[in-house]
């Protein structure tokens, strides 16, 4: 996998399509029945997935918390009688993606990604097969960064003076649906990392490594994945300052 850094790059912006425009907004979603509806768009169970892997982030006093954004797909004629909101409330959840903050388990793999607070980590991206390759996806994408992502030093976040909300998601060079997705968003590289697991041994280790950013797995095995995870965290390579590793 490429661990890899999203922001707002050169492909940020409106799309280039009106049409695109007018048939998907994106937001996050805060309700629960819209939830379910991420999870049933996205097949990722966000409420079962937290509930197995607590005894994981009570062993690492961090508790992980999770939020949805969500693609709608509108019709032009319903975005001109009606406001934004009634639009999407008639309208159909085509897709959604999940963010996780303090920590994110990768049960399959036994792998918890350990976060700082100003990381986000990006996974369960889906979109429904019919609305594949019509740019839903990328105005799903561009919503979730302009609305995570701050270089402002007196983010409402927290965010320590002079570093940068960072989105940093695995991609599978495999998978080259998801490959083309995210290159016009991928303005950083921290290297490749390499994973199997076979039952409750789980093996872990870092092919090509980027000089900004720094991928730090610990243990690089464990036989006792399920409640010992592989811990992985992504910081700035040493010797560099925070202010020069987030610039990139």
């Amino acid at each position: 996998m490429e661990i890899v850094r999203l922001g707002k790059s050169s492909a940020d912006g409106e799309p280039n399509d009106q049409k695109t425009a007018d048939s998907y907004q994106a937001r996050k979603v805060e309700t629960a029945e819209e939830l379910e509806r991420v999870q049933r768009a996205t097949l990722y169970n966000g409420a079962s997935s937290q509930e197995s892997s607590s005894h994981l982030n009570d062993a690492a006093g961090n508790e992980s918390a999770e939020a949805a954004y969500a693609v709608f797909r509108t019709q032009a004629t319903e975005r001109s009688s009606q406001s934004e909101s009634e639009s999407e409330s008639s309208s159909q959840i085509v897709g959604g993606v999940w963010i996780a903050m303090q920590s994110f388990i990768e049960r399959d793999l036994h792998l918890q990604i350990d976060l700082a607070e100003h990381q986000r980590w990006l996974f369960a991206a889906r979109m429904m097969p019919e609305e594949r390759s019509r740019g839903a996806y990328s105005v799903l994408l561009r919503k979730l960064l302009s609305a995570e992502t701050t270089s402002d030093s007196t983010d409402e976040r927290g965010a320590d003076a002079g570093e940068v909300t960072q989105v940093w998601a695995a991609i599978n060079p495999a998978n080259h649906r998801s490959v083309r997705a995210h290159a016009g968003y991928q303005i950083a590289t921290a290297g490749r990392i390499h994973l199997f697991r076979i039952g409750p041994l789980a093996v872990a280790w870092q092919g090509r490594s980027s000089a900004d950013c720094a991928v730090t797995m610990s243990p690089k095995w464990t036989w006792h994945g399920s409640k010992s995870p592989i811990r992985m965290t992504v910081s700035p390579a040493t010797g560099l300052s925070d202010s020069t590793a987030n610039s990139v």
